[in-house]
């Protein structure tokens, strides 16, 4: 259920309960909850959520929209055991709390924010994280899920362990990292040193023409090409390349395990 810890709400819906027969015999319960806020404008927002989705996108309403599912075959019992709160004082948190050791109901929100509003954290042991036209400088972490973030007005970092991150339309990027996936981002504008890794997947970067940086890129099974983007190079063979564009600057550091690096100039 929904626990706010300081209640400003438009709106209270529970959407009702849901049985379902699942593939192997079983049965599936969800519940779906769909509550409204209205906060200040620029409040950061922080997203906990252990076990499912989150996905977030801007629109031009002055409420923030917040839609719950929660799913389990393990009965209503173990439903209700899970529960989110949500806290409005200074930032806005929403955190889905399990009880200890217990992770047997997946959680999925749906969350709609102002334009006004910033994107500080979110966070998912198990679940993806997609992001679309939103404002702040969001740090995007994830165990077992994809990442998706584009036209964002701010710098994105994203880790995940097994997943592909994509990154596209945003202000600037920092570190890009998974163990198990392919990462795809565009590099519009760099704030800072930032490394792109994976250990299994390949790696496509699009840079702005006109960044001055540094570059190095290493794979061990693979190959590193370089399209339609000048980049003076100190070194560069199959696999791996060292050089700069526009003179030099900040470093992008590149490096995957199984799979391909290819450079590209931004459109």
């Amino acid at each position: 259920m929904f626990i706010p810890k300081e209640k400003i709400p438009v709106f209270f819906i529970v959407l009702g309960i849901v049985l379902l027969l699942s593939g192997c015999g079983g049965t599936v319960m969800t519940e779906e909850f769909s509550q409204s806020y209205r906060v200040r404008s620029g409040t950061l927002i922080a997203i906990y959520n252990p076990n499912g989705d989150v996905t977030m996108t801007g629109w031009d309403e002055d409420v923030i929209e917040i839609n719950v599912r929660k799913e389990s075959i393990h009965g209503q019992e173990t439903l209700d055991e899970v529960d989110i709160y949500i806290d409005i004082a200074g930032e806005m948190v929403i955190r889905t709390e399990y009880p200890p050791g217990a992770r047997k109901v997946t959680v999925d929100y749906d969350i709609k924010v102002p334009e006004d509003l910033l994107v500080k954290h979110i966070e998912c042991s198990n679940g993806n994280i997609i992001l679309d036209g939103l404002m702040g400088n969001p740090v995007l972490l994830s165990s077992n899920g994809i990442i998706q973030a584009s036209n964002i007005n701010g710098i994105v970092k994203a880790r995940t362990s097994n997943g592909d991150i994509n990154i596209k339309a945003v202000k600037g990027l920092e570190d890009l990292i998974t163990s198990n996936g392919n990462i795809e981002a565009e590099l519009p504008d760099l704030h800072d040193d930032i490394e792109i890794k994976t250990s299994n997947g390949s790696i496509k970067l699009a840079f702005s023409p006109g960044l001055a940086v540094d570059l190095k890129a290493e794979t061990s099974n693979g190959s590193i090409t370089i399209q339609n983007i000048n980049i003076d190079t100190e070194e560069l063979n199959k696999t791996s390349l060292a050089g700069s564009m526009n003179g030099g600057g900040l470093q992008v550091s590149m490096a995957t395990s199984n799979g391909s690096v290819e450079l590209s100039r931004l459109k």
